[in-house]
């Protein structure tokens, strides 16, 4: 057996071996067999019991050569997550690759029988050198160490071409002839100790990379001939549950650099900010991790906000400071780590959804947080303008029981309110119906933890969003509003929305302390907030794009022009939201936070903001831009992210200045050098 962790023979699969080395082609379906069954489309490769290895190679290979099949893992519980999932999918075929329960049924387990399911192809080395009739290349790699095989994997999918890893014992290329001499390989790329087996066989040009680095620079270059690298997947080789085995896979299907911790994974942030100083990946803008809170931990950090805790749970990549954010970050973990390609498969469901999306908000339970239900309500209004189907509950409105009933019918749930009222009254871990491929937001202290986002992942979410950490209501509310307002009005992926809004956070800080000084109150909530506030999911995810309804109103606009910004409001607000006592009438497109003024004894008005994320892609490297405005410097505040040419403007806008705030921008030279003594 191999010794490393990350190659244990199926933990976490279904137990049993591997057939014996034999050259076969894909199953054809049998004569008289429905080539496309009624309403079907589609092919899920199902791979059961197999050594890691097999299954690194099996998922490069097959992402290289179908990318439209869906890789699933079968699993001990596939009869309530696999078969959930091929329910609502309903694909022409399944296609099971390894070794499974010699008594299982295939309609009980999995929902689908002959023809749709095909007899399993027993030996996943063979199907997965069946995809390539033909090849000139191959790579070859060790099973260990398991980095230089990680980054041999994502070399080989990425280049197109079949991976060969080395077999166990006396004969380590056992095969290796008979696969290359039938597609006519001409050249092997060898790495670290495949390379003199490689040798050994005639006939072959022999490429070699040393070790990880070397063929993580192949990769890399190899990315780029397709155009920038714009995703990082990030994983530890020595992670316990095995997730790391498919970095290689999402890697590849992604078009992804493959970034590697070490062993404890507290490496992970100057990894990430190695990699954002390359040249090669330092244009990149996601990060997909897939491990735990364990092999990849998060960092303890001072708590900016007064109260309980002293220090916070932070993620290794999140700036210090008042530094933007500047990736779209998510994080993929689950106990069962079948769950994780079920969660990519998903994920193509709900993009490709017709319809509106179909969202569900859950606000102040109890009637206690008048303020985050005044948030809530106006992103209600946001989503219903930009052509989503809403369902809102508020306050005394809100019944668990209905909750339970509405959720499943649901492409988005927003919860934001006590978290124990979700968990301990309306005891939502005891719900059971299965979820349509959904995004969970649970905008609440402490909502975020693997127990309970490890139940809804079951049911069929595609990502969890939420705070680790304790966190106020008020701010929450600010950054689910921004996050909702991006995914819709803006088209940003799920990633790019939370980065969105953790910056609008940061931004509102920046100016609630230029506005009121040492008077200025919960400055340190807000950058808690932004700093905690996480996606478990693919940052990549989109959500199918809505229609705005006939008569939607015309939201905020930015225009960034040769030197300048332009900011230009609507026309009309929205009608006023009360919910004493606070009251606010906000833009389309507009932002709100905790600014307000007083509107007579009783009611505090809260202060319409103005937000736009704006591009300056031919801003030299090293240089600045500067504004400058008609609009008061106390009431604005623009924040610059040097490495994505990025800036985010939140204004303050006053009645006199009218619906178009505009704003000239010039350029710092670049600091000079230090002269040399």
């Amino acid at each position: 057996m191999d010794r490393h962790i990350s190659f244990r023979s199926g933990a976490l699969l279904m137990l049993g071996g591997v057939a014996a080395l034999a050259i076969t082609r894909p199953h054809r379906p049998a004569e008289g067999h429905s080539a496309s069954p009624a309403g079907r489309a589609g092919t899920v490769l199902l791979a059961g019991a197999m050594p890691e290895p097999d299954l690194i190679a099996l998922g490069v290979m097959a992402a290289a050569v179908t990318p439209d099949a869906d890789l699933l893992i079968d699993s001990p519980r596939a009869e309530t997550t696999v078969r959930q999932f091929l329910d609502r999918l309903r694909p022409e075929r399944v296609v099971p690759v390894g070794t499974f329960p010699n008594d299982h049924d295939s309609g009980r387990r999995w929902g689908v029988t002959d023809p749709i399911v095909r007899p399993a192809e027993g030996d996943p080395v063979a199907h997965a050198w069946s995809l390539f009739p033909k090849a000139e290349r191959a790579v070859v790699a060790p099973r260990t160490p398991a980095d230089q095989l990680l980054q041999a994997a994502c070399l080989a999918g990425t280049s197109k071409v079949p991976l060969f890893v080395l077999r166990e014992g006396d004969e380590p290329t056992k095969g290796l002839t008979e696969l290359l001499s039938a597609r006519g390989v001409k050249e092997v790329l060898a790495v670290g100790s495949a390379v003199e087996p490689c040798r050994k066989v005639d006939g072959l040009r022999v490429t070699v990379f040393a070790d990880a680095a070397a063929v993580a620079a192949a990769h890399r270059k190899e990315l780029i001939r397709g155009g920038p690298i714009r995703v990082l997947v990030m994983a530890n080789p020595s992670d316990p549950k095995g997730e790391a085995t498919l970095a290689p896979w999402v890697a590849v299907k992604r078009r992804a650099a493959l970034l590697l911790t070490g062993p404890d994974g507290k490496d992970a942030g100057a990894v990430v900010g190695a990699a954002l100083k390359d040249k090669e990946t330092g244009g990149a803008d996601a990060l997909i991790v897939l491990a735990d809170q364990e092999s990849i931990p998060l960092v303890k950090r001072a708590n900016p906000a007064a109260g309980k805790d002293e220090m916070i749970d932070v993620e290794q990549w999140i700036p210090e400071g008042n530094d933007p954010l500047t990736l779209a970050a998510g994080r993929l973990f689950h106990q069962d780590r079948s769950i994780l390609p079920l969660v990519f498969a998903r994920q193509r469901l709900l993009e490709r959804a017709p319809g509106p999306p179909k969202i569900l908000i859950a606000s102040n339970p109890g009637d206690g947080l008048p303020l985050l239900e005044t948030f809530s309500r106006n992103t209600g209004r946001e989503l219903e303008n930009a052509g989503w189907k809403v369902t809102g509950r508020y306050g005394k409105e809100l019944d668990g029981k209905e909750l339970r009933e509405q959720l499943p019918q649901q492409d988005v749930f927003l919860w934001e309110g006590h978290y124990r009222t979700l968990i301990d009254t309306y005891e939502m871990p005891k719900w059971t119906e299965p979820l349509r491929p959904s995004v969970i937001f649970l905008q609440s202290c402490l909502a975020l933890n693997p127990a309970e986002a490890g139940l809804l992942f079951d049911r069929g979410a595609v990502a969890v969003a939420g705070s680790p950490n304790r966190t106020y209501s008020g701010s929450g509310g600010a950054l689910s509003l921004g996050f909702f307002d991006s995914l819709s009005y803006d088209g940003r992926d799920a990633g790019g929305a939370m980065r969105h809004a953790k910056n609008f956070l940061l931004s509102y800080a920046e100016l609630k302390e230029k506005r009121l000084g040492d008077a200025a109150k919960l400055t340190g909530a807000n950058r808690r907030a932004a700093w905690v506030f996480t996606l478990w999911g693919d940052p990549t995810l989109k959500l199918p794009k809505p229609t705005p309804v006939p008569g939607a109103m015309i939201p905020l606009r930015s225009e960034v022009g040769k030197a300048s910004i332009t900011l230009t409001l609507p026309d009309k607000r929205y009608p006023a939201t009360e919910v004493p006592p606070y009251k606010a009438e906000m833009w389309p497109g507009g932002r709100l936070a905790g600014l307000f003024t007083a509107d007579g004894e009783d009611t505090r008005r809260l202060s319409p903001l103005a937000f736009a994320e704006v591009s300056l892609p031919e801003t030299p490297e090293g240089v600045t831009p500067r504004l400058t405005s008609k609009v008061p410097a106390k009431n604005w505040v623009f924040r610059w992210d040097a490495r994505r040419r990025v800036g985010y403007l939140l204004v303050l806008p006053r009645e006199k200045n009218g619906t178009t705030l505009e704003f000239r921008v010039r350029w710092d030279a670049p600091d000079p050098p230090a002269e040399k003594q």
